[in-house]
């Protein structure tokens, strides 16, 4: 654990949790992942705001971080821990015996969200809409009853893993093969998805102070051609996004389509249970109609990017500190 004084704070304890590596990368100021970078800062925009700090470590055996916990009894944590990884929604879980106002959702919304199959199905019955979809469970061949292309990924995976450049076929030949890839790699269920030609986009939002999720920023994968989408590769590694002239830019938007985000965030947030902040996947086709991928849970938070920038990075950071008070009253 260590415990960072800010010089211009607000008195109110904060326990900042971040993955094992994270935490020795912040400590021993050896920012050299993009993950770290993340989380360093959001780490320095609590100095800024909150006095005292305390960076902690979260490992794979939970127990050691919430006997550290317990023993800082810290006003909130600030939780980044195991985002995208099958341990974050357990981990969220077991904050919520802590006892402690936490940041972000707790394990049921976090699961769902990740469930791409159970959260498109309550998004779609609520009239947000979704792309046509259909699982495929291990060794069955379900009818695809969309026309292609299609895409497929595994049913409950956050972020881009599994999306591989491979992943969009153009004929219903080529998605057994691709969801028996899924399959073996990932022992879950596959999803194939009608693939929407077009833009991608991800859209972040925060709690206001009156609880509503308020829209933060807009960012465009920017691809060669509307036949362009987000892989593993493309969201992990620098140099593919280099070599592919993949790029991620603010985005200006028709009034029209910022409304129809917002509030599709909005109800994609209440509908899932997603509390604090979010960022949510879509897809726009040439007809300017969008269409959801996924909502987002706890997802990264960084200073450069677009996502988190309006108002201001620190006041995004406020708030998500907020929420969690909110939810604890």
């Amino acid at each position: 654990m260590t415990t960072i004084r800010s010089l211009r704070p607000t008195s109110l304890s904060v326990a900042c949790v971040v993955d094992e590596r994270v935490g020795g990368a912040i400590s021993g100021s050896r920012i050299s992942s993009a993950f770290a970078s993340y989380d360093a800062s959001v780490l320095e925009a609590l100095c800024r705001l909150y006095r005292p700090v305390h960076l902690v470590r979260a490992y794979g055996d939970s127990t050691r971080t919430l006997e550290e916990l317990r023993s800082i009894r810290p006003d909130v944590v600030f939780n980044l821990a195991f985002s995208a990884t099958p341990l974050e929604a357990p981990f969220a879980g077991a904050l919520g015996f802590l006892g402690v106002p936490f940041t972000g959702s707790g394990a049921g919304a976090i699961a769902l969200a990740n469930d791409k199959v159970r959260s498109r199905t309550l998004l779609r019955a609520a009239g947000v809409p979704v792309p046509n979809f259909v699982a495929f469970d291990p060794g069955m061949k379900p009818r695809i009853d969309f026309a292609p292309p299609y895409i497929v990924k595994p049913a409950a995976s956050a972020a881009s893993a599994g999306v591989y450049a491979d992943s969009v076929v153009k004929k219903r030949s080529g998605v057994n093969r691709l969801a028996a890839r899924i399959w073996k790699r990932f022992e879950m269920p596959a999803v194939c998805d009608e693939f929407i030609i077009g833009r991608e986009m991800r859209v972040g939002a925060v709690d206001d102070a009156t609880g509503r999720p308020r829209m933060t920023g807009i960012a465009e994968w920017g691809f060669a051609d509307g036949w362009g989408f987000k892989t593993e590769a493309i969201r992990m590694n620098p140099r593919v996004r280099t070599a592919q002239r993949v790029t991620r830019e603010r985005v200006k938007m028709t009034r029209q389509m910022t409304d129809d985000l917002q509030r599709m965030i909005r109800d994609s947030m209440r509908i899932l249970g997603v509390t604090g902040y979010a960022t949510m996947d879509v897809r726009v086709d040439a007809e300017d109609r969008v269409f959801v991928l996924e909502l987002n849970a706890n997802p990264g938070l960084w200073a450069g990017g677009a996502l988190w920038t309006r108002p201001t990075f620190d006041t995004n950071i406020r708030r998500i500190v907020e929420s969690a008070l909110r939810r604890a009253d």
